[in-house]
């Protein structure tokens, strides 16, 4: 259930949400202030002078308040290597969250084949994995991968039944 604030009062407990340090924020909080609250979500994810785990905090609340806009950063915000990694990562998160599996797998595709790092890799293909139809896309990456990082991909594959 959404609660009515004004903007001061919504301003006031996002900013109260995103400054939180000693417990992650449930997302039944972030969805019930619904979604009003994406422009200041929205303004803090695109704002790269913001601390980056605010930002990572902003993508979570978004995906939980507002999934429809949500479903409209997710994937580009996952696929841009020059941000930072947990902001990357909450997209990737949210993209599994938010968006059809189809569309989640066509999203991630390219960070689970062609990111830098083994890691982030590795993440796409967990949140893949989650998936369906997305363990073909990660038993075929897995394959591809150097030996040496396959154990990054242990938790994916788990999941997959392997």
């Amino acid at each position: 259930m959404q609660q009515q604030l004004s903007d001061a009062e919504l301003r006031e407990r996002v900013d109260a949400y995103l400054n939180a340090l000693d417990r992650p924020v449930p997302p039944a909080d972030w969805k019930a202030l619904g979604p009003p609250a994406s422009p200041l979500l929205e303004a803090v994810i695109a704002d790269e002078t913001e601390l980056p785990s605010r930002r990572a905090k902003a993508v979570n609340g978004l995906v939980a308040a507002a999934p429809d806009r949500a479903s409209r950063l997710v994937g580009t915000i996952a696929k841009d290597e020059r941000q930072p990694v947990v902001v990357r990562i909450a997209a990737m998160h949210g993209a599994g969250q938010v968006l059809p599996p189809s569309r989640a797998i066509s999203e991630l595709r390219p960070v689970l084949r062609s990111a830098r790092s083994a890691g982030m890799r590795a993440e796409a293909a967990d949140v893949l994995a989650r998936r369906q139809g997305g363990c073909t896309e990660v038993r075929d990456q897995v394959a591809r991968e150097r030996s040496e990082h396959r154990a990054a991909f242990t938790r994916a594959m788990k999941r997959c039944g392997e």
